[in-house]
């Protein structure tokens, strides 16, 4: 499969927390594709192993996106949700999902109450309880008859598109992680030091959980996310409030609400790009973040590596190529290079 190829599918497939089969699905095959026999721990984590003993590095990103859950079915046939991860209500009215039903999928689109029709006094801000999903049923029975019940998925409609220097699409926290994970260990030499895991989590986006499973399960020594993270260069932030920007490079992160960085692994990170030329960015986070919150809390020294993306949790987000492609380069000589003893 072409890189282009790989990355267009891992996006497109819909797979939010707690549902990430479709994704797995698609990693497994790439892995066995490289020669790798993955291993699926008891909660739907993903991971190969390269190497023995210790040290024990582990590279993570998850395989789950935001998305939404059915809680209540209308009489005439609308779909009211739960998120699944962290969404703004008012910016989801008219956007197209996919629900995976029992036995297919349908598309829907999400609605409320068109804004001619608010009376006086209605608050102006979109709330979930605000929200359905139309999937074009007119009645509790004929949805229950598609296969659409209480706990039944849905996510944003797949719609990768290549800009030329840019790509869009849903899902890119965190397919762009499994993206740059796979291409990186296709790319990556043997390492000659300890061993080294390649994960790919679940349910990050409902609080790290997957990771937390796989903390527990293995206590690496080093532990290292992957993600599609905030690029919010864009109209309204003012410059101390931007957390990266797209166009700079990987976002090499020193911390964020769950971690304080390991300093032995950033400077390590640091000093690959420096050496081998690829440009980077200082991420600072404090309102967000990711697996490496898991790994720390049983005794893993934590870093991460992320590609900066515009507009993720939302229908369709925005990165560069570039950024891609160098956070490939940086993963890449972390797999490769044994980190420093102090």
């Amino acid at each position: 499969m072409s890189t282009d190829a790989l990355l267009s599918k891992l996006i497109n497939v819909p797979s939010p927390s707690g549902f990430e089969d479709r994704a797995r699905e698609i990693i497994s095959e790439t892995l066995l594709e490289m020669g790798y026999e993955p291993i699926v721990d008891s909660v739907g984590n993903i991971y190969v192993v390269l190497g023995e003993g210790r040290p024990m590095t582990l590279l993570a990103a998850h395989m789950d996106e935001v998305g939404f859950i059915v809680r209540h079915i209308e009489e005439d046939g609308f779909l009211r949700v739960a998120f699944l991860g962290g969404l703004r209500a008012s910016l989801l009215p008219g956007s197209e999902v996919i629900v995976l039903g029992d036995s297919r999928d349908y598309y829907g689109i999400i609605g409320s109450t068109p804004p001619h029709l608010l009376r006086d006094g209605k608050k102006e801000e979109i709330t979930m309880e605000d929200l359905f999903i139309d999937v074009g049923a007119s009645s509790r029975e004929e949805v229950l008859d598609m296969g659409i019940d209480l706990g039944t998925p849905a996510t944003f409609v797949g719609n990768f598109k290549d800009w030329g220097e840019y790509v869009s699409g849903k899902a890119f926290d965190d397919r762009l992680g499994c993206y740059v994970l796979l291409r990186s260990l296709k790319e990556a030499s043997e390492p000659d030091m300890g061993s080294l895991i390649v994960a790919f989590t679940v349910q990050e986006e409902v609080g790290l959980r997957g990771a937390s499973v796989l903390a527990h399960e293995l206590k690496p020594n080093y532990a290292i996310s992957v993600e599609g993270t905030i690029a919010n260069d864009t109209p309204g932030n003012k410059e101390q409030q931007v957390v990266t920007r797209i166009g700079r490079g990987p976002a090499v992160r020193i911390m964020d609400r769950t971690i304080v960085a390991s300093l032995r692994l950033f400077k390590h990170i640091r000093r690959l790009a420096e050496k081998n030329g690829i440009p980077y960015q200082i991420q600072l986070s404090p309102y967000s973040g990711t697996d490496a919150g898991k790994f720390i809390l049983t005794g893993s020294e934590v870093a991460n590596i992320s590609v900066p993306a515009r507009y993720i949790h939302s229908p369709v987000a925005l990165a560069k190529k570039e950024d891609i492609e160098n956070t490939v380069r940086l993963v890449r000589l972390v797999m490769e290079n044994q980190i420093p003893a102090s």
